[in-house]
């Protein structure tokens, strides 16, 4: 492999939006928004896709279309034109170091990149739980909150496996306080130095620069009822990974309570998907289900156009902003099909 990157890690909502943009605004190393279209290629078996199978699979890709990046079939395996990818960014971005921003599949990434670095950045659970109830996939902290469990759970693996110069951790809260002390270890650790122009992002983002009270912002609104079910779900993880029970009284989540939180939860997501693909959303599952991709990827393309259209600014790369193309896309279905 040509590369060496270095992966930022962490669940959603975890604050690693905040940490990749003010990685990515250092003058010395570009962040990509994710590789989360790499890694959930991979087989579980660990098996490589081939390149036809992989151009398919990035053909209904939201992150994917938006990233600028070509498959390079001369480099013959899926390991290589991965690898390639974070090369095309390099040359985009000008830069000579390059990060990437990954919510799972730490070990496959390893598999991938065996000289590969990683910085963990962690959050409370209680305001993670939080702060997934907006959000189609979470809309309860006692269901959101299983993000951060896999995540930390595949990082407590992964230290078994790499020596300790290969690994760091943050926090969020120790981030936002004094951003100044933390991203200057997390410089040092990638080789360069700590300036301010990492700050930068946030004359081109949606996201401010890091404030303090964001620290605990999430206590003045969360319910003891919500700590108590993320509790209940996180159980000895949370003393673990370093954080203080609340001390509330401990509940019991039975399954017929979770299930009836997950019931109510699925027909929120459908409602909300209904209004905002129409009967897209409809046609998409039944192709899905059915198995005729060529039915299949132009309902998913038009889905992701439609996301693509309500996504911050802050998810895109500062001053690399790479427009949606209609055009590329249809000309990748019209390849897949031809072959």
């Amino acid at each position: 492999m040509t590369n060496t990157p270095t992966f930022l890690i962490g669940a959603e909502r975890s604050g690693t939006t905040l940490f990749r943009l003010l990685v990515d605004s250092h003058p010395e190393v570009t962040c990509l928004e994710g590789l989360d279209y790499v890694i959930s290629a991979v087989g579980a078996d660990g098996a490589h896709p081939s390149l036809d199978a992989f151009e398919a699979y990035l053909a209904t890709e939201t992150v994917y279309s938006t990233s600028g990046f070509s498959i390079d079939r001369s480099k013959g395996e899926f390991a290589e034109v991965a690898d390639d990818f974070l090369t095309q960014r390099m040359a985009a971005s000008g830069k000579d170091k390059v990060a990437v921003l990954l919510h799972n599949g730490f070990e496959t990434a390893l598999k991938i990149w065996p000289e590969a670095r990683f910085v963990h950045i962690v959050r409370d659970p209680r305001a993670v739980g939080l702060s997934t109830v907006p959000f189609e996939w979470g809309g309860h902290p006692y269901i959101g909150i299983h993000k951060w469990i896999d995540e930390e759970r595949e990082w407590l693996a992964l230290q078994d496996k790499l020596p300790a110069d290969r690994l760091m951790e943050i926090r969020f809260e120790d981030l936002v306080t004094d951003h100044v002390a933390e991203l200057t270890k997390v410089c040092a650790f990638m080789g360069v130095s700590y300036t301010d122009e990492m700050l930068s992002y946030a004359a081109a983002t949606d996201y401010e620069a890091p404030i303090a009270a964001k620290a605990d912002e999430w206590r003045s609104v969360i319910t003891d009822e919500q700590i108590q079910y993320v509790e209940a779900r996180v159980g000895d993880l949370l003393a673990e990974r370093g954080f203080e029970p609340s001390g509330l009284p401990a509940i019991t989540v039975t399954e017929a309570d979770a299930k009836k939180i997950k019931a109510s939860l699925r027909t929120k997501k459908w409602k909300h998907k209904l209004t905002s693909h129409g009967w897209v959303a409809v046609a998409e599952l039944v192709t899905r289900k059915i198995g005729i991709s060529a039915l299949h990827t132009p309902m998913k393309q038009r889905m992701n156009q439609d996301e693509r259209g309500n996504r911050k600014k802050s998810w895109r790369e500062p001053g690399r902003e790479y427009a949606y193309s209609p055009a590329k896309e249809a000309e990748m279905a019209g390849q897949l099909s031809a072959r």
